[in-house]
């Protein structure tokens, strides 16, 4: 009688094939995970200009700056985006401005701002 031989290890073709395999698993899952981050960053990117929109309209119509364009989310922007000198208190003089937004960025701020008692207010689950 012959003894029976046990494989007890992997060939190296076997090996190769798993590799590859996990390696076809992971482009797919990389490539997923990187649509979802792009989202991601798109939305904070929206959200945190909204906030920066919300207190700098704020604060400029606390110094009488004239940036307000009643019930006129874009045309307020706007006025942020050209600037407002305040006219009272400690920020007599100041120039409130907000730097470029690009229609874009202006669009997915606007996505998460209201109007409340005529100011700008930012919502942050607008979705």
């Amino acid at each position: 009688m012959r003894p029976s031989t046990l494989r007890s290890a992997f060939s190296i073709v076997e090996m190769l094939i798993v590799i590859a395999v996990i390696g076809a698993l992971s482009a797919v899952a990389i490539g997923f995970y990187s649509h979802y981050h792009r989202d991601v960053v798109l939305r904070v990117r929206d959200q945190r200009n909204a906030q920066e929109i919300t207190s700098l309209a704020m604060g400029a119509t606390a110094a009488g700056a004239k940036v307000i364009e009643p019930n006129d989310m874009q045309g307020t922007i706007l006025n942020l985006i050209e600037g407002r000198d305040g006219t009272v208190g400690s920020f007599k003089g100041h120039n409130f401005r907000l730097s470029n937004l690009t229609e874009e960025e202006m669009a997915g701020a606007m996505r998460f701002l209201r109007w409340r008692d005529g100011i700008p207010a930012y919502v942050p689950n607008a979705d």
